[in-house]
């Protein structure tokens, strides 16, 4: 079996995540820390990867630990710190390989079956090929919001 369609997603996958270590290596610290659409910009570029688990993880596991408390993942707190890139960075590469794990795991056939774990929380049936198309967008959505930040300071965008 070719797998086609995985493999096509997959492909955007690699090519979001491939942008945003682009990102964060034109990002000038000074922007990195800088309040840009409502929350500093390194904190737009973490939460991008700190929801992968809420859309990969089974319907009882519990929520994960990461290096900040769940209400700075899900843009509600901001800490008074601003992490260094490096620190974020090996958080986004563990996220990035366990989405790219996940879609290595389907098939084609399993794209049309529910993803249990996210149906349960968003309270409606939602794919596997709904789940990877989720993710890949809601990359590509805060990339755009990090992007729009180099932009608005003279810098070229990654995008």
């Amino acid at each position: 079996m070719s797998n086609t369609i995985v493999a096509g997603l997959q492909g955007n996958l690699q090519h979001a995540f491939s942008l945003l270590d682009a990102y964060i290596d034109a990002c000038p610290d000074k922007i990195w820390g800088e309040k840009f659409g409502g929350w500093p910009v390194w904190q737009q570029y973490y939460h991008a990867f700190a929801v992968i688990p809420f859309f990969l993880r089974g319907p009882d596991e519990p929520e994960e630990v990461f290096p900040f408390a769940p209400l700075v993942g899900v843009l509600k707190e901001t800490p008074d710190i601003t992490p260094d890139k490096g620190t974020i960075k090996a958080f986004a590469d563990k996220m990035r390989d366990r989405a790219l794990a996940y879609a290595s795991g389907l098939d084609d056939a399993a794209l049309s079956r529910k993803n249990e774990g996210l149906s349960k929380r968003f309270g409606r049936d939602m794919t596997h090929a709904g789940t990877l198309a989720l993710i890949g967008s809601h990359l590509q959505y805060h990339l755009g919001s990090c992007d729009a930040a180099l932009r608005e300071n003279g810098i070229p965008g990654v995008f």
